[in-house]
């Protein structure tokens, strides 16, 4: 039927590519009734004021292509905006992940090892700042008076030798030999500055001694031990009555019981020592048993007074002996 109208209509249908219009084949169907109307204008109207109205072949087509665009088009064109959509969503997760990837820290350069000399150098900075913290809490007690008559007697002598030897160490030997051959009446003024030194030295210490909290004490007492063991040179303990006194063991109650009864008096401190640590391994556990309890009373007190006079909890140190 088509054929026959393109016959029929002559010229208008000729200029017409229906291969471009009706490409789609689920379309020809509508095409054909597209025919019937061209075919019914052309029995009753003249061809040639028709062929002036018409659009181009063109133009014809693509009006054609929309008009009939089917459901399932718009159905595509929204799946596939969807799917951009998604990829476009995707891309930005993408975008993100690489942010966080930019910004990851770099990995830390390994350490540079040291030489022999440079460790030997470090361990010694490390004992000098050592030293220099233990001697700040181990405290420095007051300087004391001379309490001794020698050492009176040669510091004023040495006033004497010093106008006659140039040499200080001439000089201090000179004034030693001249402190030994002072007079009775200058001995007994030295023995009377040396006493009232003494006693001035007490109470300036005691005072400096009251100045510092008990545990401020008993730290500078640690420090002093450690300074001891670290520069080979002797830092005394500081004398203060306040300071707890540790729990004795229950061997110690055992080796004072023993050697204040008298019976090693002829013997020596090393013997001593011997014969009371056998006969201890000789107890049996019951008799043991007295100064287990007598520890065990110590220890006790010795908690009790460290809260008291320190403000903190003791150590944890040992109720019974093993």
């Amino acid at each position: 039927m088509p054929l026959n109208l393109a016959r029929r209509g002559g010229g208008i249908l000729r200029k017409l590519h229906l291969s471009d219009a009706f490409s789609r084949p689920v379309r020809v169907a509508v095409a054909q009734s597209h025919v019937r109307r061209v075919s019914l204008i052309t029995r009753g109207q003249a061809l040639r004021p028709i062929c002036r109205v018409l659009p181009s072949t063109s133009v014809f087509s693509q009006r054609l292509l929309k008009t009939y665009a089917t459901t399932s088009d718009s159905k595509s064109e929204k799946k596939k905006s969807t799917k951009s959509t998604k990829a476009g969503k995707g891309t930005k997760k993408t975008t993100k992940k690489a942010k966080k990837s930019s910004t990851a820290k770099p990995k830390p350069k390994p350490r540079k090892q040291l030489t022999e000399k440079q460790k030997e150098a470090k361990k010694t900075r490390e004992l000098r700042d050592q030293i220099k913290a233990l001697k700040a809490t181990a405290l420095e007690a007051p300087k004391r008076l001379p309490e001794r008559v020698a050492n009176l007697s040669i510091i004023e002598k040495l006033q004497e030798t010093r106008k006659t030897h140039n040499n200080t160490q001439e000089a201090f030997k000179a004034a030693t030999e001249l402190a030994k051959t002072i007079s009775e009446e200058e001995r007994a003024r030295f023995a009377a500055v040396a006493e009232s030194n003494r006693n001035s030295n007490e109470s300036t210490y005691d005072q400096w001694i009251k100045s510092h909290t008990p545990l401020q004490i008993k730290e500078a007492n640690l420090a002093r031990s450690r300074l001891t063991k670290l520069t080979n040179k002797r830092y005394p303990p500081l004398r203060d009555d306040r300071l707890v006194k540790r729990p004795s063991s229950s061997y110690v109650f055992f080796f004072i019981e023993r050697t204040g009864q008298g019976d090693f008096k002829h013997m020596a401190a090393k013997d001593i020592a011997t014969r009371v640590a056998e006969e201890w391994k000789g107890l049996t556990e019951s008799e043991k048993e007295k100064y287990h309890k007598l520890q065990l009373a110590d220890t006790e007190r010795y908690l009790r007074e460290y809260q008291e006079v320190y403000g903190v909890e003791a150590p944890h140190v040992r109720k019974s002996s093993e």
